[in-house]
């Protein structure tokens, strides 16, 4: 599903991220709800980047990247328990040339675009400031990944994250 985001882009590099476990998020912009068999999954996407909110059996996982808690800063990887549930979040920030951005962030609103387990952000002021959240059902749980494209930096962010009961 594309959005086009009528806000202005908050963050504006990598290095400008946080990230957190909490319901501590401004509203979102934009919402796409995932039902499964396990439970749901929320993707939602903030000015400031995005919140993921996944249950699964007892267990109630909200996730936020986004600009505002530096002290925070986003981790390579974090493996954790919450409510019982195995936790995993993994991020990576590749640096591209102008040309290369712009061809990455192309592909990747092709592809979420009409995928409808994914939710696209465009920020105004450049075809390229987007997030991208896609998400799905595996066993025992949910796995959803994120891309923050900051075309004046130069920069994407990818996260992995995933919630499953034991």
């Amino acid at each position: 599903m594309l959005s086009r985001l009528a806000v202005p882009y908050v963050d504006s590099r990598a290095s400008a991220l946080s990230w957190w476990l909490g319901d501590d998020a401004p509203a979102p912009l934009a919402t796409l709800v995932l039902d499964g068999v396990c439970g749901r999954l929320e993707l939602r996407l903030l000015g400031a980047s995005h919140h993921v909110v996944a249950s699964t059996g007892a267990a109630r996982c909200p996730e936020v990247v986004a600009c505002g808690r530096v002290e925070q800063p986003v981790p390579a990887h974090h493996d954790g328990v919450v409510d019982g549930a195995r936790y995993r979040f993994t991020s990576a920030t590749t640096s591209y040339d102008g040309a290369s951005l712009t061809r990455v962030a192309r592909d990747l609103r092709r592809r979420a675009a009409g995928s409808a387990d994914a939710l696209v952000g465009v920020f105004p002021g450049s075809p390229d400031a987007l997030t991208v959240l896609a998400g799905r059902e595996v066993r025992g749980g949910w796995a959803w990944a994120s891309w923050h494209v900051y075309p004046s930096a130069g920069e994407v962010v990818r996260t992995r994250s995933s919630l499953v009961m034991p």
